[in-house]
């Protein structure tokens, strides 16, 4: 059996939790092993053990509990890390007790947790931990467990809102190099690594609210739109805003001059980026009519949209070897929104175009990472 030891430590805040995950934040064995085997199916399985197709792969990796008779991993995976119950730094908290209040970078990132509390590992004091690989398969496949192992450590991140820059983790000894790490794998084009350059040094707090303009200036059609203009998400963030006051019998007033509407009839954008939302529109009264869903499925007798789509833009921080921080965007068109599946906007169909999704790779701001 081949055994090492990997040294890792979180660099950004991190909600994440074991029994009680509103009361205690915990580092889990089995969140780490689901990230890992999350990356395994990303990236298309490792390059040495083709043509298998993945998920023969991943059942000989991680096990299964498919069939009549379950089938034990080869990988085992242990953490050794602070008792939670010891740590000063152990807390509860929620978008306010992050310095994340409404208008705030960190309080668009951390919009889902405005009423909600959950265990977080905060940014004055984060822990470091030991994730101990063991292998018990084939040893000629260890290099790709390793592997494995590092594209996690570099570029994974563990906990709620681990795609908004929460919980992103580094090596903090021997980091192994990524490039080669990556050339394991079947299909590392799956994942397309960019970095948002910045004109100064960045440091945890400006890393992430570098990330959260970024993204904004994709998402937002301003509460005045006329300085939202310039922004270059502004048509196609306008354009799904506008569908959903048209659902509540809205009439649309805003319409810049020289700028159509963007799309066809009934198609929208937003929804690529991620599901469900929930818009709730400030000019309306409060209540049922104020509030407008976009989501996968509909169930018609119960009024309720159904299903989920995570983001395929992971926005990530990243801390090298030398101690830079690095604001990445990964786009991981493995997961991009499936060609002709519709959304439901309060029960009717819309068709989703992936144009805003394609022209957010494209940003001038965006440069290959590493």
């Amino acid at each position: 059996m081949k055994t090492e030891t990997f040294h890792l430590e979180l660099i950004t805040p991190c909600f994440c939790g074991g029994a009680e995950p509103e009361k205690q934040a915990e580092i889990r064995a089995p969140s780490i092993r689901g990230q890992l085997r999350w990356w395994f199916r990303t990236l298309g399985g490792f390059k040495s053990l083709a043509p298998m197709p993945v998920r023969d792969q991943e059942v000989l990796i991680f096990g299964t509990t498919a069939g009549d008779q379950g089938r034990a991993g080869k990988l085992i995976v242990r953490v050794n890390a602070p008792d939670p119950s010891k740590l000063r730094t152990t807390a509860t908290g929620n978008a306010n007790t992050m310095n994340a209040q409404v208008g705030t970078e960190r309080g668009y990132l951390l919009f889902p947790l405005r009423t909600q509390t959950k265990g977080v590992f905060k940014s004055a004091q984060l822990p470091a931990f030991d994730l101990i690989a063991h292998w018990r398969g084939d040893a000629t496949l260890w290099s790709d467990i390793q592997a494995l192992v590092a594209v996690f450590g570099h570029l994974g991140a563990l906990g709620f809102r681990g795609r908004r820059a929460m919980g992103a983790l580094r090596f903090r000894a021997n980091a192994p190099d990524l490039r080669t790490a990556l050339d394991c794998f079947a299909k590392k084009e799956n994942m397309v690594l960019t970095e948002l350059k910045s004109d100064g040094e960045l440091r945890e707090d400006s890393c992430i609210s570098e990330l959260a303009n970024w993204l904004k200036s994709w998402r937002e059609h301003g509460r005045t739109p006329n300085l939202a203009l310039a922004q270059p998400g502004f048509d196609h963030a306008r354009r799904d805003h506008n569908e959903g006051l048209k659902r509540l019998g809205v009439p649309v007033t805003f319409n810049p001059p020289g700028r159509p509407p963007k799309g066809s009839d009934g198609e929208t954008f937003r929804p690529a980026l991620g599901l469900p939302i929930i818009q709730f529109f400030s000019s309306q009264p409060k209540g049922a009519q104020n509030k407008v869903n976009w989501d996968w499925g509909w169930n018609r007798e119960r009024r309720k949209g159904e299903g989920r789509f995570a983001s395929p833009v992971l926005l990530r921080p990243h801390k090298d070897a030398q101690g830079n921080w690095h604001a990445l965007v990964i786009f991981v068109d493995a997961h991009r929104w499936p060609n002709g599946k519709q959304v439901f906007l309060n029960g009717q169909p819309r068709k989703v175009s992936l144009e805003l999704y394609e022209k957010m790779k494209t940003d001038p701001r965006l440069h290959p990472f590493p």
